[in-house]
């Protein structure tokens, strides 16, 4: 007698059957609530998977039992052939077919405890038949010819092996519509789950950096009420008095600087094709006399002989310019004016050093170290601001998904069930 299945039979407890009798209301779960709601559908709808497929599964595993006994028969029998010679061949067919159906009639025999067993033995037994179907068309004509009637008998129950699968099949395609449902929703909570506690600790994080710029613009309002009470102080106004002379002077040495690359920018042609006959010595000299002129006074023998050089080259006329009389002019008046330039320049130094000294070090290190807190503490309020939109970013970016995750959880928990939940959302 064929099995009889529960295609459109629908199980449910009373507590589901009052739930979707509230299609038009909205209950409100949490989360954990609603995965225990679908967990539990999933359930009830395994049950009734289960519930169809289990004689199905017995008339498997008595059929698979048929098959072996059949092969035992078979394997006892001796097959009479008139013709000798396919004899050997008629028998290696038999062996074969009894060898495979031995070894593979056997299927998983436990119970199917849920969807995920039901379509293991789906193909399991896909798997079975395939292969029984190998063997037997690999064979088939050897033993239609001389074992018609046992072969017959065996087609039959590989026969009804196949129907027995296209009942699997029909009865999965019923079901696994609603149970995938269930699992999508199952999957779609889980992930609801992890996108609502990555939202909670970005806002825990917001938090810690809301608390951490007050700290910091605390620490900015600090250093400038120091800095501005420092500024009030006598010590302060010495070395600010001080510091002061001190940019002053150095911007004297830089314009007299400026003075003497005008004056060595004179000579640059003059100099340049004069490096054309000088040795290697020389021209580094005269390298150094254009790209760092300051460095004449360090040695101002050694350039009042180079400059004398350079003169004696455009008087001779060994070296061709344009106006030799103006540059022999302009050679004489920096050579004239080097001993006054370098006293003043010694002048300079002195001052600046003298200046230097008189500054207080310890001033100066508060003042460096204040300094060094507000761009450090400016650098982490900015570092800090960096952090807060991009948090808040991610935060903006969790609400989308998790809202979209809500919506369509909720939708098809709706078809799922027949009614209407709202998840409640727990933000910290």
């Amino acid at each position: 007698m064929s099995p009889k299945f529960g295609f459109f039979k629908r199980r449910t407890s009373d507590n589901f059957h009052d739930k979707k009798s509230q299609a038009n209301s909205v209950q409100s779960v949490t989360d954990k609530e609603l995965l225990d709601i679908i967990e539990k559908e999933k359930k009830l709808l395994e049950k009734d998977l289960i519930a169809d497929l289990e004689p199905i599964r017995k008339s498997v595993i008595d059929c698979l039992d048929g098959l072996r006994n059949s092969a035992d028969e078979l394997e006892e029998q001796e097959i009479k052939v008139e013709n000798p010679k396919f004899e050997s061949l008629i028998n290696t067919s038999k062996k074969i077919l009894i060898t495979s159906i031995k070894k593979e009639s056997f299927i998983e025999s436990s119970e199917i405890k849920d969807y995920e067993d039901a379509v293991e033995f789906k193909n399991n037994l896909e798997l079975l038949i395939n292969r029984f179907g190998q063997v037997g068309d690999s064979h088939n004509r050897i033993l239609n010819e001389f074992m018609r009637k046992q072969i017959n008998k065996l087609k039959n129950q590989f026969d009804h092996l196949s129907s027995l699968l296209k009942d699997v099949t029909k009865i999965l395609s019923v079901k696994q519509a609603e149970i995938h449902k269930s699992i999508v929703c199952i999957d779609d909570l889980i992930l609801f789950k992890e996108k609502l506690s990555e939202r909670n600790y970005a806002q825990g994080r917001l938090s810690e950096l809301t608390e951490e710029r007050g700290t910091i613009d605390k620490n900015i309002e600090d250093g400038k009420r120091e800095y501005d009470d420092f500024q009030k102080s006598e010590g302060f106004l010495n070395t600010s008095t001080t510091l002061q002379k001190i940019n002053d002077k150095k911007n004297e040495m830089a314009m007299f600087e400026k003075n003497i690359i005008y004056m060595v920018s004179n000579l640059s042609r003059p100099i340049t094709k004069f490096s054309y006959l000088a040795s290697k010595e020389i021209q580094g000299r005269l390298a150094t006399m254009q790209n760092e002129p300051l460095e004449i006074f360090s040695n101002t023998p050694q350039y009042l002989e180079l400059f004398g050089e350079l003169r004696k080259h455009i008087a001779e006329k060994s070296i061709q310019i344009k106006d030799p009389e103006k540059t022999i002019h302009q050679i004489d008046e920096i050579v004239n004016s080097l001993p006054s330039l370098s006293s003043n320049l010694n002048n300079l130094k002195k001052e600046l050093m003298q200046l230097e000294l008189s500054v207080n070090p310890k001033n100066m290190r508060h003042l460096e170290d204040m300094k060094s807190k507000t761009e450090m503490y400016e650098k982490y309020r900015s570092e800090n601001i960096s952090k807060v939109e991009e948090t808040r970013n991610s935060i903006n970016e969790l609400d989308s998904a998790i809202n979209a995750l809500k919506k369509k959880i909720e939708e098809n928990v709706f078809h799922l069930t027949n009614t209407n939940y709202s998840i409640l959302q727990r933000q910290s």
